[in-house]
């Protein structure tokens, strides 16, 4: 995970505060997504740094550009970061909003490696038994230690990899837990040597 500035994640505190007030959590990240992917252009950005347009000027500007369905507080919130010269920092305020809006509506965002894609049921009998785990438990479960009471969603997603052999990685954040044939093999193979 690339780093992402201290910078970025106080303005995603400050929009995290407002998403809390009124709990438009979803509005939000599609609105930072969108106005985010609008001020990628550097010269979108330029324009809205510039002192020689007025703040209603820019106000259009991005409102045209993400096709009118963003709300003032959005539009407000890039006009101040533009004004402070700081839509540089958009691009992190994006995933540390994502990040808290996960954490204050209970969603647990995974990944699954596997040797082999997983059919429908597979993945969804997967999901079911790592929404009953609480979150601490990958920090040292395995995937057959009984399951705790449900807590929260789970958002899976599982990527492929044939290196593996068979088993499986599980990514939740910072935690990787690897139960593959292939992380067995090399701790097998250290021990022997």
């Amino acid at each position: 995970m690339p780093l992402r500035s201290s910078a970025g994640k106080r303005y995603a505190e400050a929009v995290a505060g407002l998403a809390r007030q009124d709990g438009s959590w979803e509005r939000w990240r599609q609105e930072l997504r969108a106005l985010d992917q609008a001020v990628a252009d550097p010269r979108v950005r330029a324009t809205l740094q510039s002192e020689s347009h007025t703040a209603e000027a820019k106000r259009q500007l991005l409102g045209s550009l993400v096709g009118g369905g963003v709300s003032a507080g959005a539009l407000n919130l890039v006009l101040v970061m533009a004004r402070r010269r700081r839509l540089e920092l958009l691009p992190d305020v994006v995933p540390w909003f994502d990040e808290l809006a996960d954490r204050a509506q209970n969603v647990r965002r995974i990944t699954v490696t596997t040797a082999v894609a997983l059919t429908d049921q597979q993945r969804e009998r997967l999901r079911r038994r790592l929404a009953m785990q609480p979150a601490e438990a990958h920090s040292g479960a395995s995937p057959d230690t009984p399951a705790a009471p449900a807590v929260g969603d789970v958002q899976l997603s599982v990527e492929v990899e044939p290196s593996l052999l068979g088993g499986l990685i599980i990514r939740q954040g910072d935690v990787i837990r690897d139960f593959s044939v292939k992380a067995r093999l090399e701790s097998l193979r250290e021990r022997l040597n």
